[in-house]
């Protein structure tokens, strides 16, 4: 009977060892897993801060461009107005010297002429009277005279 008492407790031992085994290496393989699945997270935190980081990258660039073309333009629109409306500076006049000097002195002499023909149109607009001063009465309050006929 001795034998047999050996025998269960032995079975017995090895059941619990089995299953005490199973349990640990379930743990392990759930300690893992998780561990994995931080590794993984990790990774894709560090991607998605690259690619955020990129973004604002190319969205700096991409703004500061904007800004170098928004610049340029503003530029340009009063280089112009300076060069068709107004009288040019002395930076316009240099930037007049892709054409020939005859042709530049020309340009010049030329606006200098506009500017002198609005100058003398502007003073005799001056001094005309409105042309709504009319001397005969208009409009829904003008008085009628009734002639002796109408009467």
């Amino acid at each position: 009977m001795e034998y047999l008492y050996i025998v269960m407790w032995l079975v017995i031992g090895l059941v619990v060892g089995a299953v005490s085994a199973r349990l640990l290496t379930l743990k392990q393989l759930n300690r893992n897993k998780l561990k994995l699945e931080l590794e993984n997270s990790q990774a894709q935190l560090a991607k998605y801060r690259h690619d955020v980081s990129t973004h604002l990258e190319t969205t700096n660039q991409l703004m500061t461009q904007l800004q170098d073309n928004y610049a340029r333009i503003a530029r340009h629109i009063a280089d112009s107005r300076m060069q068709l409306v107004e009288q040019p500076t002395e930076s316009v006049k240099q930037d007049l010297n892709y054409l020939s000097g005859d042709t530049a002195a020309y340009i010049r002499q030329s606006l200098h002429q506009i500017d002198e023909k609005r100058r003398v149109y502007s003073e005799a607009e001056a001094e005309k009277q409105p042309l709504d001063y009319s001397g005969q009465a208009s409009g829904l309050i003008k008085e009628y005279r009734h002639s002796k006929a109408d009467k």
